[in-house]
This record gives C-alpha cells, structure tokens and sequence, in this order.
C-alpha cells in the first residue's frame, strides 16, 4: 500500500507533501507548530493536561529556536546540522523527562517507523531514477498496471486509463519545462491538471472503483499528513 500511495503522489504530480511542507514554513509560526505537534503527541502517547503542556513548552521552545538557526544564513552547513541535532537531542532529552517509561518506549517506535517509512520513500525515489522512470509512457504504465490491480480495471478501462496519464504526465514534464521556477504557477496548474484528471478518470471507472480510488488518495493524504507531522516533531540525534 505504501508503494502505491507513494506511486500516486510522484506520477500524478499532487505534490501533497512538498506543498505542504512549503505552507508549513510560510504560515505556521512556532507557536502553531508546537499546537501542531503537541496534540500529535497527546494524542499518540495518550498525554495528561499537565504533560500536554510541559511538552507544548518544550516544543515551543525548540520551534522558536529552530527559526532562529534558519534564519542563520551561514555556509558552514556542518556546524547548522550540528546545531540542529544538539538541538534536537535537547528536546528529547527534555521529553523523557516528561513521559512515563511506557510513553517514552511508544515516542521511540513511533520515530523508528516513521524514519523507515522516510527510507523506503527514498529508496524508490532513488530507484525510480537509476531506471529511468521519467518518460511519460513508463510512468502512465506503471500506474495503470498499480490502479489495474488495485481496482480490478477491464482491458478496455486500463487502455482509457493510461491514455489519460500518458496525457497527464506529458502535460506535467511540459509545465515543469515551462515554469521551472515559479511554484506559484506551478501549484495552479498542477491542481488544475489533477482536477481535470479525476474528471476523466470518474468517466472510466464504475461507481465502486471510483469510491476505492478517493480511498486511496485519501490514506496517502493522511499519511503524508502525519509524516509533516513527525518532521516538525522532535528526531533522534
């Protein structure tokens, strides 16, 4: 499942987690982020009212210093990842100190699977471009054959299928090409070319098909909500 849902983020250009990480940065001020990141918790590790706010504080904290060190425009990268990790080994230092030995073993697991899910997503990345999967063909295959088996697709919709991400994914190649550096633009016409690609998609797929694929993307929503969430969160150094 999570190989599809990655799939689907990369072929159909939605962009989720790259958009909201840039909205993350540009609206959310420390005070949001630590709100943000505490209720994740509270609700992961099943917090008190007093832990709830001893760990909004610790957060709140870290998030105001953590924009003090962006805002540090140094280019000594190595002495910034440093800062960030002695940073981040703080916090978590001051976490455990907040948890109980129960929370604080569920904290860890919960960053462990987050930080192989973060691989995985990676490794396909990677391997996505050591084979070259950057024509628009091979990416229309590939997620035909994903959504075929997923949804049960005929011949007859597998062909409409990827006629309509063949379509897609070159629209999608010529918009990068056009606009490379404007992501404003570029936001826009993505949407729009993921509108008008479920719009053609509902035409093919049958009532059931329809409902499972607005499942898919919907998991991939939230999982990609919750990676935001955890990359706000406090990691291990």
């Amino acid at each position: 499942m999570k190989k599809i849902l990655l799939m689907i983020t990369m072929v159909l250009g939605l962009s989720v987690l790259a958009q909201a990480q840039t909205k993350e940065r540009q609206h959310k001020t420390p005070e949001q982020r630590a709100e943000r990141v505490t209720g994740m918790l509270q609700k992961k590790l099943s917090l008190s009212a007093d832990q709830s706010a001893k760990v909004k504080a610790i957060l709140l904290t870290q998030a105001t210093q953590m924009e003090s060190l962006k805002a540090n425009k140094s280019d000594d990268k190595k002495a910034n990842r440093e800062a960030f990790k002695t940073q981040l080994q703080k916090t978590d230092s001051e976490l455990a100190a907040v948890f109980t030995a129960d929370q604080n073993k569920t904290y860890s697991e919960f960053k462990a699977k987050m930080k192989d899910r973060f691989k995985g997503g990676h490794r396909m990345m990677a391997h996505n471009r050591k084979s070259g999967m950057k024509n628009p063909a091979q990416r229309a295959e590939r997620m035909t054959g994903m959504l075929q088996k997923k949804l049960n697709l005929s011949d007859d919709q597998s062909a409409k299928v990827k006629a309509i991400f063949v379509a897609r994914a070159a629209q999608v190649d010529s918009l990068k090409a056009k606009n490379p550096g404007d992501r404003k633009a570029n936001r826009e016409a993505f949407k729009a070319l993921k509108q008008d690609t479920d719009k053609q998609l509902q035409a093919v797929l049958t009532a059931d098909q329809q409902k499972t694929y607005s499942e898919l993307k919907a998991q991939m929503k939230e999982r990609h909500k919750g990676k935001r969430d955890v990359m706000a969160a406090p990691k291990e150094g």
